[in-house]
């Protein structure tokens, strides 16, 4: 069945995605206290393999504030490992530089 097929397919493509994503935020968590900083996120987003790999999935992190005000779900602009996931997995082929403007 070609609907099967289809589901499967994307079940899989995204439980790679947010496999790499966790690699991603262990990597980025340079202190390992569970919690991606601003200067964390900034380093990562500011990383040039990083920001072509979140522009194949469809992220702009060009503008690495807007990008990081999205993924917070505080004023501390922290993001912990499910907010970072959830994040870039909800933003993805969505965000596009002119459409990262927070929603309240």
């Amino acid at each position: 069945n070609d609907a099967e097929t289809m589901v499967k397919e994307r079940s899989r493509k995204l439980h790679w995605m947010h496999k790499s994503l966790d690699a991603l935020f262990d990597e980025a968590d340079e202190n390992g206290d569970g919690v991606l900083s601003n200067d964390e996120l900034r380093s990562l987003f500011d990383n040039p393999k990083v920001k072509l790999w979140l522009k194949e999935l469809g992220v702009d992190a060009s503008d690495s504030d807007t990008l990081i005000e999205l993924l917070s779900s505080g004023e501390d602009w922290d993001v912990n490992r499910e907010e970072f996931v959830h994040g870039i997995t909800k933003l993805k082929g969505e965000a596009r530089s002119q459409d990262l403007v927070p929603v309240y």
